[in-house]
């Protein structure tokens, strides 16, 4: 899958190369995983990793989150941004040992207001 393209890349693909990014990140066994996204309006931004490690559950680390997170997140937001309203600036996609993941996004207004 090539990063730099991913406008003709399936939703679902990208879903799939963001959990295998968070696994290849990770040097030790998990038991779960988050990866971190905040992206402002002008396409700048951060993308950062914790996880939770099998040997040691009541404590998380980080991992370093690779530029194809990033490039995944931002294409995950242009393409569920509604035309007049401001697109999600945090994301965050978490991972379980048994592939479930879920995606939750905070806008910069709870109501998602109209941008003029």
């Amino acid at each position: 899958m090539d990063f730099f393209f991913l406008t003709d890349t399936p939703t679902e693909a990208i879903y799939r190369a963001m959990g295998q990014f968070i696994v290849d990140a990770i040097p030790e066994e998990w038991l779960s995983a988050t990866a971190y996204a905040e992206i402002e309006e002008d396409d700048n931004g951060l993308t950062y990793g914790r996880y939770v490690p099998a040997a040691a559950p009541e404590s998380i680390r980080d991992f370093d989150a690779a530029a194809e997170l990033y490039l995944a997140f931002d294409e995950l937001r242009r393409r569920l941004r509604k035309p007049g309203y401001a697109p999600w600036i945090k994301a965050r996609f978490t991972l379980q040992r048994n592939g479930h993941f879920d995606l939750d996004f905070t806008y910069p207004d709870a109501g998602q207001a109209p941008v003029n």
